[in-house]
C-alpha cells in the first residue's frame, strides 16, 4: 500500500491577448496511490478546482520589461512575468503558495493529531494554465503550447 503524500496543483492565470501572468495560485491534496494515479487525480481537480484556490500577485521580486519599437525605451512592470517564463522560473516562483498551503494545512493538524505539514523539497505537482479573456477564466487543458 502506497503512503499518503502531499500533492499540489499550481495555477497561473495570464491574459490572452498580450501573454502576461499576474496571479498565482495551489492547493494541496494528500493523495495515496502510484505517482501516475496521483497525477491523474492532479489533472482532473485542476480543471475546476483553481476557482477555489486562494490566488496571489506574482511578487514584485519578478519583473518584466518591455521594449518600445519606436523609441527603443524599455518600462520595467513589477510583479508581472510573461507566460513564456513559467517553465524557465520553476517552483520558486510559486513559494509564496507552498508557503499558503503549509499555512492551511497547519490548522487541521491538531485535529488530525499529524504534526507539521511541510511542502516536500520535490513535490508531486501539475501546473495548469488559466486563461482571462473577455471577462471570464477557464483551465487550458491539455498542452498550453498548441
Amino acid at each position: 500500500m502506497n503512503k499518503s503524500e502531499l500533492c499540489i496543483n499550481l495555477w497561473f492565470c495570464f491574459d490572452k491577448e498580450a501573454g502576461f501572468v499576474d496571479a498565482i495560485a495551489g492547493r494541496g491534496y494528500f493523495l495515496n496511490g502510484s505517482d501516475e494515479q496521483k497525477t491523474a487525480a492532479l489533472k482532473i481537480l485542476a480543471s475546476s478546482d483553481f476557482q477555489n484556490a486562494v490566488w496571489q500577485r506574482i511578487p514584485d521580486r519578478y519583473q518584466t520589461k518591455i521594449v518600445g519599437s519606436v523609441k527603443s525605451e524599455s518600462e520595467s512592470f513589477f510583479g508581472v512575468v510573461h507566460s513564456s517564463d513559467i517553465d524557465i522560473l520553476g517552483l520558486e516562483l510559486f513559494e509564496e503558495v507552498f508557503k499558503q498551503i503549509e499555512s492551511v494545512n497547519q490548522i487541521y493538524c491538531p485535529i488530525k493529531n499529524t504534526g507539521v505539514v511541510k511542502v516536500p523539497d520535490e513535490p508531486l505537482y501539475v501546473i495548469t494554465p488559466v486563461e482571462y479573456s473577455n471577462g471570464t477564466i477557464k483551465a487550458v487543458i491539455g498542452s498550453f503550447n498548441e
